[in-house]
């Protein structure tokens, strides 16, 4: 094998020793619960929920690591469960596929390295810590409820153990992560130039203001990220007022998506947004509201950006002449940017909306 297939054999052996581990705890929950109660199916049942359960656990690891650096939190994945962060609480839905995350950005103000060893190490810490809790409870208690607490334990020191393992699959393990971070030592590096761009918009820098250097580094990676270099720079002319500038970069968005069919599973809802900005930037600079309905304003887009409608609302209005009603809607406007954890979001709408009320015939 040549040196440049060995670490992909590599990468695949440790998936399948990581699934094997993820399987083994939960089988091993199955059989410890149903040969204690005697039910097979209520094993398979229990095992079941222990498993969703663990997952939160996991989850839970990687919250509280981030809430003690005073990282911000902005989603949750819990299972079929996605919860979005809100300044005045949270948002939540249910996802048809399962999944488990938890999406923070950086803390400006602190090491990148110490905060995101914390984060990686502490999702599978606590199902490690929580595993052995159960296993030392389960052995002192008799009878059904100590094996329910055996099998948690199973499950939580399998996740524990298996998200330990370094591999690269749809995201990196945490364990790879760890190795990453560990072996980190520049914050400067341009591999890094999402998060620091991602960390200086929570903390409320506009579009306009961003390093330009940093977008240029995103040019250069794998999607998503000249999408969202391009998502950047848009906002920014449209923080301008800019709409012929804005609706002129339409074509870029063409080629950036021209020829990678095979990059872009996943980020419809990106690409969607970005059309639907595009458009509202076309009827800005023609002054025709009806060219938004072409828009592909999903449900998708509203879960992310829910302030979308309500703007299109308002530019209808005041190109009606309808001033009362176009203020009512940017208040709406207003009120769900400010609301969102991404401080600069409610920067930017209010920019925009300066620009709204400054069209002629508003």
């Amino acid at each position: 094998m040549d040196g440049k297939h060995w670490p992909k054999a590599l990468n695949r052996l440790l998936l399948m020793v990581q699934g094997a581990l993820v399987i083994s705890g939960w089988f091993s929950a199955t059989f410890v619960i149903g040969t204690s109660s005697g039910r097979p199916l209520l094993g398979l049942c229990l095992a079941l929920a222990l498993g969703i359960l663990g997952i939160f656990v996991h989850e839970a690891g990687h919250y509280l690591a981030a809430r003690w650096w005073g990282m911000p939190v902005l989603s949750i994945r819990l299972t079929v469960l996605e919860l979005q962060a809100r300044r005045r609480g949270w948002r939540l839905r249910l996802r048809k596929c399962l999944g488990g995350y938890v999406m923070v950005a950086s803390n400006l103000k602190r090491s990148l390295r110490g905060q995101w060893l914390a984060v990686a190490f502490c999702g599978p810490l606590l199902n490690l810590l929580a595993g052995l809790a159960a296993l030392g409870l389960g052995l002192a208690w008799p009878g059904l409820a100590g094996a329910v607490l055996l099998g948690f334990a199973a499950i939580n020191l399998a996740l524990g153990a298996a998200n330990l393992i370094p591999t690269l699959g749809t995201m990196p393990s945490d364990g790879l992560l760890l190795w990453r971070w560990f072996t980190h030592r520049d914050d400067q590096l341009a591999e890094l130039a999402y998060a620091r761009l991602l960390a200086l918009s929570v903390a409320g820098v506009t579009s306009g203001q961003l390093p330009q250097a940093d977008l240029e580094h995103l040019d250069q990676a794998a999607m998503p990220q000249p999408l969202v270099a391009f998502s950047y720079r848009l906002a920014a002319r449209q923080e301008q007022g800019d709409w012929a500038a804005a609706q002129a970069m339409e074509p870029e968005l063409e080629r950036l998506l021209e020829g990678r069919a095979g990059e872009l599973p996943g980020l419809q809802v990106v690409v969607d947004l970005l059309r639907t900005e595009l458009a509202f930037c076309r009827a800005c600079q023609q002054r025709d509201a009806s060219l938004l309905q072409g828009a592909p304003l999903t449900a998708e887009v509203e879960w992310y950006s829910p302030w979308l409608r309500p703007r299109g609302q308002a530019l209808a209005a005041f190109l009606d002449g309808d001033r009362q009603r176009g203020e009512s809607h940017l208040e709406q406007v207003q009120r769900l940017a400010d609301d969102s954890v991404i401080l600069s979001l409610g920067k930017s709408e209010a920019l925009l909306a300066e620009h709204l009320r400054a069209l002629p015939g508003a």
